[in-house]
């Protein structure tokens, strides 16, 4: 049996706890989980793996095929299309089970069967990007396995077709990948906006106006990517754009990622806004990413509006609060929008986070103790 964990919003790689879980990345924390995985079951040590979406796919396998099993025995296929990189017409698996499963619940390979195979070069063969879970049955032109894309094979071999010529130019000089971003923005192809969306700021760290503008007319329907983008390109013409979201929007989500995304823009015009909805939104959410809002726009003057989200009513602003807390140090980051975190802040801070630690909210107590962990770590 397997089973994975979705997050609506796609938002940054978290670690912590279900239900309130946080997140440490610059230049805030989002407290939506985004990492899945799949578990599969066994008596102990459960292999897991990270549920990945098409684009992610395709972007960490070599090689992409549809392919017909030849010999079992011999774990040998004939490629039919060639999808992505280049193979000879018959090639070998390695690693295409996943042994710690129960037997009923593994994937044998069957002669004649066809299959969607996401595949990297392991010494003389192929290996599944992530064994079993990367081989997809095929009947007709129906995918009939768990598949994070189309259901459709015709429909799926243009997606990935699509996103492994995006994803070839985004790797070459920030020209080409800005060009090829702006162009997947105006793709029909759900996978490859998905794959502009979660990835565009990422590479590209200075966008054009026609990227950050396709970006942007992403609002708010992709709440947590827009949000993400302009923490990492500071984009302060958009904060108007969001400054009247967090003011007239009557969805609490949409008011969430428009205080995260206004702090984001480093626009310090709108911090009385920010700090008005921390003190006085009726929504948790809300209240929690106006001061992740608010850490993102100020950094360490934050501080006093960070103490006062500690002691919000509400765990989840809490437990949000305790985490910005530790994101506005820096203390992993080579590129610091702010000065070094002096001793005397991370004396402070540890002072305040080890008195978190007797939060009644069980989620609270345990990110203050996973913050004061990764101060002691980084510290220097």
């Amino acid at each position: 049996m397997t089973h994975e964990c979705t997050n609506p919003w796609r938002v940054r790689a978290c670690s912590s706890h279900p239900a309130y879980t946080s997140c440490v990345a610059r230049p805030a924390a989002v407290v939506l989980a985004a990492c899945c995985v799949f578990v599969t079951a066994r008596p102990a040590g459960a292999t897991e793996y990270i549920a990945l979406d098409l684009h992610h796919m395709v972007q960490l396998s070599e090689t992409i095929v549809v392919a017909r099993v030849l010999d079992p025995e011999r774990a040998t296929v004939r490629v039919e299309r060639r999808l992505k990189g280049d193979t000879p017409q018959e090639i070998t698996l390695v690693d295409y089970v996943d042994g710690f499963l129960r037997v009923e619940q593994r994937k044998p390979l069957t002669k004649g069967a066809r299959e969607l195979l996401f595949l990297n070069r392991k010494s003389n063969a192929y290996a599944p990007l992530q064994t079993q879970f990367s081989r997809f049955g095929v009947f007709g032109n129906r995918i009939a396995d768990p598949f994070r894309g189309p259901h459709l094979l015709s429909d799926a071999i243009a997606s990935i077709e699509r996103l492994a010529n995006l994803q070839a130019r985004a790797s070459q000089r920030l020209a080409a990948a800005d060009r090829a971003f702006v162009e997947a923005f105006r793709s029909t192809d759900p996978a490859v906006l998905e794959w502009a969306l979660d990835e565009s700021y990422k590479r590209v760290k200075a966008p054009s106006d026609a990227l950050s503008d396709a970006m942007l007319a992403n609002w708010p329907e992709h709440l947590g990517e827009v949000a993400n983008a302009m923490l990492e390109w500071r984009l302060r013409r958009a904060a108007p754009v969001f400054a009247k979201s967090l003011a007239d929007a009557a969805d609490g989500d949409v008011r969430a990622y428009a205080a995260m995304a206004l702090g984001g823009t480093g626009d310090t015009t709108y911090l009385e806004l920010l700090r008005r909805v921390s003190s006085s939104d009726a929504y948790p959410l809300a209240r929690a990413l106006a001061y992740s809002g608010i850490m993102s726009m100020i950094g360490p003057d934050a501080f006093a509006d960070l103490r006062r989200g500690a002691a919000d009513s509400q765990e989840r602003v809490r437990s949000q609060a305790v985490v910005d807390l530790y994101n506005m140090l820096e203390l992993e980051e080579s590129e610091r929008l702010w000065p070094p975190a002096s001793d005397s802040l991370i004396d402070e801070v540890v002072a305040f986070l080890q008195g978190m630690q007797s939060d009644p909210a069980r989620y609270v107590a345990l990110n203050a103790k996973s913050m004061l962990a990764n101060i002691a770590r980084h510290r220097k």
